[in-house]
Order: C-alpha cells, then structure tokens, then sequence
C-alpha cells in the first residue's frame, strides 16, 4: 500500500513536465512578439567586388563525378517526420564545365541537390585553394529526392535536409571539387554555340500565373566539333517523384543529365519558382518520360554558328537583403517569427554575371517566379538568362505586388517584398560592370585561387528553409 503514492508521483513528474513544455511554449512566444520589431536592414548599394574579362581563344573542359555517400545518408528535399532512405534509386553527383580565355577562367557546377547552402559552398572553395578560378558558379538542380544531410542548421535539418552528418558534407564537397579538378585538367580549346526557344508544352505555373518555358542551350565543342559539353537552363521543379518516394534520386534531372550527344551535360534552373512540369500527353508523369520529352526539346534547337573566341567575363556583387520576413506564419507570430530569425538567417548574399558569348547568365541565390525572372532578364539587358539556386540560398523571390495581395509564392518567400528589388539593382550592376569596358579597366581585379578563398558574410549564421511543392 505504501508503494501506491510512489506510483502515482512518478506518472505525475512527466505529465507535469510536459504541461510545463506546453505552457512555457506560448510564453515564450509571447515573449518574442512583445520584444520591438528588429530593425530595418537599410539597403546598402551594391558594388561590383571583381571583374575578370578574356580575351581570345576559348578552352573549355568537363568532367562528372558521381557521390560517394555513406550508406545512412538520408533523403533530402521535403519536410518530413524521417528522413531515412529506402536506398538509391539513381544514383546523384556533380557535373562540372570550366571555361577560360587569357584573363579569366571560371567553373560552372550541377550539383544534383535540393539547394546549395553557403556553407556547402564554402566547403568546395576550401578544397580549391590552389586552382586558379576567378569566379564559382555553383547551382543545385533542385531534384526533391536527392541526398540529405549535407546541412548543418536547425530549420534545414528539420525541414528540408534531414539531420546533419559531417561525412555526407564532406562527401558532396569532395565530389564537387573533383569534378571542378577534372574539368580543369581536360581544357582544350573549344568552341561555342547557343540555341534558345520556348518549350511551352513542358511546364505549368502551378499559381496560375505566367509560363516562363525558356530554353537556352549552350554547347561546347573542339574545332573538330568532337563534343566537350552541353549547358541547358530550363525551369521546372524536380518533383515527379512525389513526397512518398524514399529512394535517392536526381528525379527528372537524373535522366536528363545522363543521356546526350553533345558531351558532359550540365542542368541549370531559370526561373523555376512557381514552375512545375507538364507534358502534352495525359497520364502519369515520370522522371523518365519527363526527360525524354525535354531532351527531345534540346536535340531539335537550331544552334548558332560556333565561335571560337567569345566574349568571355565574370562580374560578382554582394546584396543586402532585408531583415527576414517569413510570410508562412500566422499572423498573431508574426512578429515572434522575425525576431527569432533576424540574428539567424543571412544579411548578404551572392549575385554574379557570366558573359560567354552571346548569352549574359545571371546567378542568383534563391528561386525568383516567372514574373520576377522577367524583370530581372530586362534589367541586365539583351541576352540575359537567368541561372536559379546558385551559391547560396534565399527562398523564394516573388513580387512585390503579389506579396502585397498574399497570393503566389508568398507563404514560402522569407525576405518579404523589398527581396526582388534588391536582387534586381544587384543584377544591374554585376550586368553593368560587364558592358562598361572603362568601369571594369578601373577595378582591381583579384586573379587566381585568391579570388576562391573563404570570405565571411556579416550576419550569416545559417539558411533560410525552402518549402517543396
């Protein structure tokens, strides 16, 4: 009978802990919202932190690396209970083109991920300190069924990563600069040619607002036209495979990637943020036949001429981007969301411009919609093609107009509506910097494996989360 009070005390001490749990939950968040609104991020102009411009013949060199990962890596892409694995569906790496002229060599990496965080890019230029490059353009390919756990921040493990594991990270960056490593080491002199059109049938605004549909396609080959390799941007959320499917995977991009004529070919995002797939037929869409038909789109692009020496120049600027405003909470948390996120989520970002013949591709940090997308092409100028998901990570990027009417993408942008603006005046000057012969002759320009070193961004501590759909 004596043991009863016992008992009962310890059926008690967990269910008082958890009322506590609950209790001091919604006081914390009252806490959080009566604290005063963080203060407004004033927009500090952004200015051109390096050009580098080629002059005369082009060398190009591609290579592809397949990850290596361990056999716990979890699935990465949408927010789930478990992040575990089924197993490998196809198996995902990193595709790499470098382009050079006397002056200026860049390398341009398809990485099949969901995102490229700062801190994954970082971890690849840590590896290339010694390779001379004077600009990394890194993208994700944004398949929703790639590896996770390549990210070590408490909202990406939570929401789109999985749990972070120091070896999945090491593993994706190994990849990455090996492949960049390889490129390197098969320059040869090459040639361009860029084909564009419009693949209409292929992708649905998934907001019911406008298509993007644009198709461009640069192709790389030796004087002899033996092929090197093929760049396509096109926009279309890699997401045939649904949120129940547990096997890594490129998704679409898996496919596409692994069949071409045209050498080593590499997948870029344009303006993919409200951009889903379609196909002209009825019936189920696979990562297979969706492949299929964008490839087949790619095959028949009438391509222009092959130039042996393009134009050739890298430009990179730095934004200041708001203080965070994550619209996908309710209104009574408003305020508690952007405190809590103020100190957390970064203060800069990344914008860059490449100018590889007639084609000015623009590298942006998060994934802006069609609308936004078009703004930005208008504001670099003639031949701008926008390249998404590039060296870093900033969530959607929708209008201001459609931000204020609460529809679009708005409940998965974290910047609020100054966002577009601001990546937009950043696109201008890296775009700019380009045209203007005489603005570039008067910037120091920082050549070699020094313009590769880690730099710190003031204020990053960690990446704001992307919501699949």
């Amino acid at each position: 009978m004596k043991k009863r009070p016992i008992r009962r005390r310890r059926l008690l001490l967990p269910l008082a802990a958890l009322g506590a749990l609950l209790l001091a939950i919604p006081a914390a968040l009252i806490g959080l919202a009566s604290l005063p609104e963080p203060p407004r991020r004033g927009e500090v102009p952004p200015r051109v932190e390096l050009v580098a411009r080629g002059q005369g013949a082009l060398r190009a060199g591609a290579a592809a690396v397949p990850f290596d990962l361990p056999a716990e890596t979890p699935i990465g892409g949408f927010g789930r209970l478990s992040y575990e694995s089924s197993g490998v569906r196809d198996r995902t790496g990193a595709r790499a083109v470098v382009v050079e002229a006397p002056g200026c060599r860049v390398a341009l990496v398809s990485a099949e991920l969901v995102l490229v965080p700062e801190a994954l890019e970082e971890a690849v230029r840590a590896r290339l300190s010694d390779v001379p490059l004077d600009g990394l353009i890194l993208a994700a390919t944004h398949t929703h069924a790639g590896p996770g756990g390549y990210w070590e921040d408490l909202a990406g493990e939570r929401l789109a990563t999985g749990p972070f594991d120091p070896a999945v990270r090491d593993a994706i960056a190994r990849a990455i600069a090996a492949a960049i490593r390889r490129a390197v080491a098969a320059e040869e002199p090459a040639r361009l040619a860029v084909g564009r059109a419009r693949a209409e049938k292929l992708v649905r605004n998934r907001d019911g607002g406008r298509k993007d549909a644009r198709l461009a396609v640069l192709r790389l080959d030796r004087p002899d036209a033996t092929p090197i390799a093929e760049l396509a941007l096109f926009p279309a959320h890699p997401t045939t495979l649904g949120k129940q499917n547990r096997a890594l995977s490129g998704d679409w991009t898996g496919p596409f990637l692994s069949v071409s004529s045209h050498g080593v070919r590499l997948l870029f995002q344009g303006a993919s943020g409200d951009q889903s797939v379609s196909l002209p037929t009825d019936g189920p869409i696979t990562p297979e036949l969706y492949a299929a038909a964008l490839s087949t789109e790619v095959d028949r692009l009438d391509v222009g001429p092959a130039d042996p020496a393009p134009a050739l120049a890298y430009a990179r600027t730095r934004v200041t981007l708001p203080a965070p405003a994550p619209a996908a909470l309710p209104a009574a948390l408003e305020r508690a969301g952007r405190n809590l996120t103020a100190d957390l989520w970064p203060a800069q970002a990344q914008v860059a411009a490449l100018r590889l013949g007639p084609v000015l591709l623009l590298a942006v940090p998060g994934e802006p919609t069609a609308e936004v997308g078009a703004r930005l092409r208008d504001r670099a100028g003639p031949g701008a093609e926008l390249l998404s998901l590039a060296n870093g990570y900033v969530g959607y990027v929708e209008s201001p107009a459609v931000i204020a009417a609460g529809r679009g993408e708005t409940r998965h942008s974290y910047y609020g509506p100054e966002l577009a603006g601001r990546i937009e005046r950043a696109v201008g000057v890296v775009a700019g910097a380009l045209r203007d012969d005489r603005r570039g002759a008067r910037l120091t320009r920082t050549h070699g494996a020094l313009a590769l070193q880690e730099h710190k961004r003031p204020g990053a501590r960690g990446t704001p989360v992307p919501t699949a759909r």
